[in-house]
Parts: structure tokens; C-alpha cells; sequence
């Protein structure tokens, strides 16, 4: 799993354990300035927008897509409206709730590559984080399970062509996967 910062999936999947109270989309490149302004996700259907870098723009990939309700359909939630976080090619939904406490991470990415998605699920081997590649979805795809505190954090990552889509959250791994490859028909 790759998250915009490229600090890898510990910290994804460690921010998906605790609750986490924001995401930060940062960028790779030292370059990149940093603004907070409305997004077409947010106006769309609500949720904080932070909107990172100059070429923030160009991601195709809205939040609206992946509204909270279908978001609770499909893993059996309860979280609320997202805080979305824009870099580039990436897009970020991050969903909560506190009661029960529950976090679900959406993250999509227009602009990956085979080597890219392969990094990220080395990234999480090299963690300790067991990934089992998954055959058959996508041209890539790998799901793993973290557990801690009375929490299991379910992930599945997907990728076709340049389009990848990560959801992590406390669905089973049937229901994530099953959303994941959902959103990634929507690219």
C-alpha cells in the first residue's frame, strides 16, 4: 500500500488502527507548495478538502464517487462524510466515526505504474505485513490483514493500467475487495 508520501503502509495501516484525525498528502517532490481550498468532491458531497501542489488538479478521481453511504453499504460502517486530500494523481478519502470508533481509508491513484504497485506491496512484506497477491483482478492485486487493540484492519490494493485503488477498513476482506474492484470500474 502507497499512501501520498510514500512513508509506506505502516503508516496507513497504523492511521486506520488509531482513528486517525487526518491524513497528510505530501507530496514526493520538494517543490510542492501547500493551499487549502475547496475541491469538486467537497462541494459534491461534502467533507473537508485539502487540496496539495501545484498539478493538485489533475487527478480525475472525486470522492463524490465514493460517497459515505456506499461506503457503509458495501463495508457495513457507520463512517461519515470524507476529509479528501488531493496530490497530483492522488486522491485520498479518509472516512470516520466515533461511535462505533471506525476509519476507512480510500485512496486512489490515476498515475501508477507496475513497478510503483509492486514497491508498495514489497514495501509491506519488508514491513512484516503478510500480503497475499490475488490473481485474476486487475492486472495487480494483493489484500492483507492487520490486527491490534480489538481491531482488524482489512486492505486491498488493485491496479489496472495507470488506475490503482487502495481501501483499507474494517469490512471482511471479501467486502473490501469486492469495493475496491468497484471504484476501480468507476476509473
Amino acid at each position: 500500500m502507497r499512501i501520498p508520501s510514500r512513508s509506506g503502509p505502516r503508516l496507513l495501516v497504523a492511521l486506520a488502527l488509531a482513528g486517525p484525525v487526518a491524513l497528510t498528502a505530501c507530496s514526493s517532490s520538494s517543490t510542492s507548495s501547500t493551499s487549502s481550498t475547496p475541491s469538486t468532491a467537497a462541494a459534491a458531497g461534502g467533507g473537508n478538502s485539502t487540496t496539495t501542489g501545484a498539478s493538485a488538479q489533475s487527478a480525475s478521481f472525486t470522492c463524490a464517487k465514493a460517497p459515505a453511504s456506499d461506503v457503509n453499504t458495501a463495508l457495513g460502517t457507520s463512517v461519515g462524510s470524507p476529509t479528501v486530500q488531493t496530490n497530483g494523481s492522488v486522491t485520498v478519502c479518509t472516512y470516520q466515526s466515533t461511535s462505533p470508533i471506525q476509519s476507512v481509508i480510500v485512496r486512489v491513484d490515476t498515475g501508477s505504474s507496475a513497478a510503483m504497485f509492486a514497491a508498495e506491496q514489497a514495501a509491506s512484506a519488508a514491513a512484516g505485513e503478510q500480503t497475499t497477491s490475488v490473481p485474476g483482478v486487475g492486472d495487480a492485486a494483493y489484500s492483507l490483514s492487520i490486527s491490534g487493540g480489538g481491531f482488524t484492519t482489512n486492505t486491498f490494493a488493485v491496479r489496472k493500467g495507470t488506475n490503482e485503488v487502495q481501501v483499507n477498513g474494517p469490512g471482511t476482506p471479501a467486502q473490501v475487495q469486492a469495493y475496491a474492484t468497484h471504484l476501480l470500474g468507476l476509473l
